[in-house]
């Protein structure tokens, strides 16, 4: 079934991979994007996000951390209260560039995001609490989970 197909519906290889760490920390809510983390923080906890908020998190999981979307599709399945598969799978892939869209794909700009949806902070104050500032680099450990250097020899 296409649906579940790394190439989608419209059968174009998406230019991404699978990053264990980056996986992980986009699942605990501890990437370098803060409105993403409160979504993700939030979903974890009630089992429910926006819409708005699984667009970018969908988004910055395949256009920033560059991951498989299919894997994003799949926690989806398994953590959302609401869950409903053509809704869950078709919109994966349209942010992903491989579903049903004549545009290609879609990529937020999380920082505009953030400033239209929550110019004042309180959903992120609301879901991060004291970690609002506190998140991890992209990338702090190598492929095979060893801790990277922080930059002094």
């Amino acid at each position: 079934m296409r649906l579940f197909n790394s190439k989608g519906i419209r059968s174009q290889a998406p230019l991404t991979s699978f990053y264990p760490g980056r996986f992980r920390q986009w699942c605990e809510g501890a990437t370098p994007y803060p409105i993403v983390n409160a979504c993700m923080r939030e979903l974890n906890a009630t089992g429910y996000m926006s819409n708005r908020g699984r667009q970018l998190v969908a988004s910055c999981f395949v256009h920033e951390l560059g991951l498989d979307w299919r894997f994003g599709a799949a926690y989806f399945q398994h953590q959302l209260i609401d869950y409903d598969v053509a809704s869950n799978w078709g919109n994966w892939q349209y942010l992903a560039g491989v579903g049903a869209d004549p545009r290609g794909h879609r990529r937020f700009d999380l920082d505009k995001q953030t400033r239209q949806y929550d110019p004042d902070g309180s959903y992120r104050r609301h879901w991060l609490g004291d970690d609002a500032d506190n998140s991890l680099p992209l990338d702090h450990v190598d492929m095979v989970d060893w801790p990277l250097e922080s930059g002094h020899d």
